[in-house]
């Protein structure tokens, strides 16, 4: 049977990891055995908890607001990542490697001669010299890397024979359910953005927003704990239009309220390589506000399914909200959302995905019946 070892470090209920379960479950489909290393925070689940068809191997990774101690658990990782994987792999494996952060999965795959995937989402890495080095790595041991969006591929150069882009999609179960429930609710106009916990991904300049606003609901889904949610709003002193939430595993909820969707952060912190709370807004119908660059300005289409502004510039999110007041400016961008939404079919996604690991797999097979003659020759001599 055909085996890819997946990796990913921390699953959460963050993009990539999202990604990444869309396409383990196309390629159990496709008949793969999957084994998936990841470290999952004690107490919760993630994108990536109980997978059917999946054989999970728990890591003890774990992020933490100290960021020597992160560091330090981080390099601890990358050793028990190299020794599982030359435990749990062969030279036929295709080793899946969701990220830059796993390198030690690539390190050992290369030791052992197996193909390796890298299936990339980031370019914000710091320190820079931590990012050079895991690019490094990548253009070592790589044999495919897949990237999220053309932004992705043009910023990190890698040198990597063999390149390709494959837009992320919504899960089926999502467009689904989004699908029966787009009829529209008599409610406020709320605005919602979800995103981590963490200033560059525009939490401040959501809270100024919300600040500036009174005559308008505003709702922020947080992917935390509910403990540092709650130290959160101590700390922020919360207007009262403003409800904030903790991680949740169902956001169809948020979606069915919102008027507006947005994302605001920071591009000289953080580029939003893709954006898949923007697209799972798009699916609902739901006007976006995002960044002016990076991935998710391939996803929106400025002026059309939304605006392109940088969530700094307060008075251009104001005037962009109140424009959406309109109620025919907001039904032709409605439209245009769920328009742009459907370029993303989840059966897109799961036919490249499949096709890059056959492929991969074509690769593996070649090489097993070049080196059987050798073997044979040797087992004659012998």
């Amino acid at each position: 049977m055909k085996r890819v070892l997946a990796v990913h470090l921390l699953n959460d209920r963050s993009g990539s990891p999202l990604v990444l379960r869309n396409a383990l479950e196309a390629l159990v489909a496709d008949g793969y055995h999957v084994d998936l290393l990841t470290g999952t925070p004690s107490g919760q689940s993630g994108f990536l908890s109980h997978l059917p068809g999946v054989t999970t191997h728990a890591l003890p990774y774990r992020w933490t607001s100290n960021r020597w101690r992160t560091l330090l658990n981080f390099a601890w990782v990358q050793v028990l990542l190299f020794v599982k994987v030359l435990r749990l792999a062969t030279p036929a494996t295709v080793v899946y490697v969701n990220s830059l952060l796993p390198c030690g999965a690539a390190l050992a795959a290369r030791c052992l001669g197996a193909r390796v995937v890298y299936h990339l989402h980031e370019v914000s890495i710091r320190p820079a010299l931590l990012k050079r080095m895991l690019c490094a790595v990548v253009n070592l041991t790589a044999t495919r890397a897949v990237f999220v969006s053309h932004y992705v591929k043009e910023t990190l150069q890698l040198r990597v024979a063999q390149q390709q882009v494959i837009y992320n999609a919504l899960p089926a179960s999502f467009v689904a359910t989004a699908q029966r429930q787009l009829a529209p609710t008599a409610q406020a106009f709320v605005v919602l953005m979800a995103c981590s916990l963490k200033d560059y991904k525009g939490v401040p300049e959501f809270v100024q927003l919300t600040r500036s606003m009174p005559e308008l609901q505003f709702e922020l889904v947080l992917n935390a704990p509910a403990t540092q949610v709650e130290q959160f709003c101590s700390e922020q002193a919360v207007p009262a239009n403003l409800d904030v939430f903790a991680s949740t595993t169902d956001m169809h909820p948020f979606y069915q309220r919102a008027a507006v969707v947005v994302n605001l952060s920071r591009p000289s912190e953080w580029v939003e390589t893709f954006g898949m709370t923007i697209l799972e807004a798009m699916q609902y119908g739901k006007p976006v506000i995002v960044p002016p660059v990076g991935g998710v300005s391939e996803v929106n289409q400025a002026e059309q399914t939304g605006f392109a502004i940088d969530g700094r510039d307060l008075p251009a999110l104001q005037k962009a909200l109140e424009l959406l007041h309109s109620p025919s400016l907001y039904t032709r961008m409605a439209d245009a959302c769920r328009r742009r939404a459907a370029e993303f079919a989840p059966r897109c996604f799961t036919e490249q995905v499949q096709h890059c690991f056959r492929t991969e797999f074509a690769f593996t097979h070649c090489a097993a019946l070049t080196q059987q003659p050798v073997a044979a020759t040797h087992a004659a001599r012998a």
